[in-house]
């Protein structure tokens, strides 16, 4: 299911979609888990052997510089920034300086936040119960499977925290601007290999992040840009407030 685009400047919110119906969500879910499974008892471990062969030390540091682009803290600062300083603006009558309008600067930014906030914390979840072993593992002693719940690293491969910040950013890009959706899509997917390529993780820890934020920011999507909804425009502690 897309995600919805926002109006042009000075249109009202329009259009945007319901979130899909739960038997479709089960469906998908379904196939997405069965995949993954398919993918860790097939797939993952011949490639990162191949991965390490093929991968030379010059693609791996120019990886190392591209898998920045997954460091969460830079988008949460700017994002924080941005909701706060719309929040304030609306609140004291200035004029944005922005022609998208203070409302939906305050939308798209609070929309990347929660977006990152609940898909990270699934991905903490997931690490910490999965306990999945990180390909440096196989590599350096042959050992390739789980470890105990919440024994951290390096049995934290499962699923990837940077590769699924480059997707929530990614989807939330491409609901906000929907040209752009294809550009921040393959810088993602760039993201994903990085990770793979300097051995962080498995290609199945990598899809399942990009699975999770496209989740959770179709799920956030309606709820964050309808204008059903006023409470991302209002201040934290009056969310819960009806009006």
């Amino acid at each position: 299911m897309p995600l919805p685009p926002l109006p042009k400047p000075g249109a009202p919110f329009a259009g945007v979609p319901t979130a899909p119906k739960r038997s479709l969500v089960v469906v998908l879910a379904a196939v997405v888990v069965l995949a993954l499974l398919a993918l860790a008892w097939f797939v993952d471990r011949p490639l990162a052997l191949e991965l390490q062969q093929g991968v030379t030390p010059a693609w791996r540091k120019i990886a190392r510089v591209y898998d920045d682009l997954g460091d969460s803290e830079k988008y949460l600062i700017v994002a924080l920034v941005l909701y706060i300083w719309s929040l304030l603006g609306m609140r004291r009558g200035w004029t944005c300086p922005i022609r998208a309008g203070f409302d939906r600067v305050a939308r798209c930014s609070l929309f990347l936040i929660v977006t990152m906030a609940i898909s990270g914390l699934a991905t903490w979840i997931l690490k910490m119960v999965v306990a999945r072993s990180r390909p440096e593992l196989l590599h350096n002693t042959g050992f390739y499977g789980l470890g105990d719940m919440f024994s951290g690293d390096p049995f934290d491969s499962f699923p990837s925290s940077h590769t699924l910040t480059a997707f929530a950013v990614a989807f939330v890009i491409g609901a906000i601007a929907p040209r752009l959706r294809i550009l921040a899509v393959v810088l993602a997917f760039g993201v994903a290999f990085a990770r793979m390529a300097i051995q962080q993780h498995f290609l199945s820890d990598v899809l399942a992040s990009a699975c999770i934020a496209w989740a959770i920011a179709t799920y956030m999507a309606p709820r964050m840009l309808s204008p059903a909804y006023t409470w991302p425009v209002r201040t934290p502690w009056r969310w819960w407030q009806r009006r």
